[in-house]
């Protein structure tokens, strides 16, 4: 049984994977929009700089998801973060031009 077809049995939909990447500095910033039809969410810190992550824009580093710089993460999954997974995303870093690497899977 192919990938396609374990996924088309296990969700009924079919998914599809959209990479891009995100540049955040010192003030909030939407990392990943509000999508109902978002299934899986990868985001990976790749700068040098720690970056916050929450559900809105008042993100800070008193309030948000810490991912460590050059390679902390966040996965958000249909299965353990039910709706929350579709929601928007907003970060801020420590530091200027702090990229993170984002993979969104999605149904079509």
């Amino acid at each position: 049984m192919s990938l396609a077809e374990i996924l088309m049995k296990r969700w009924g939909v079919r998914t599809q994977a959209a990479q891009k990447t995100v540049s955040l500095g010192d003030a909030a910033a939407e990392v990943a929009p509000n999508n109902p039809d978002r299934l899986g969410l990868l985001i990976v810190n790749l700068s040098a700089n720690s970056v916050y992550l929450a559900l809105d824009n008042s993100v800070a580093a008193t309030k948000g998801i810490l991912l460590v710089p050059t390679g902390g993460s966040a996965t958000f999954s249909i299965e353990d973060d039910f709706q929350m997974v579709g929601w928007a995303i907003w970060g801020i870093a420590t530091g200027a031009d702090s990229p993170l690497y984002v993979i969104e899977v999605t149904e079509y």
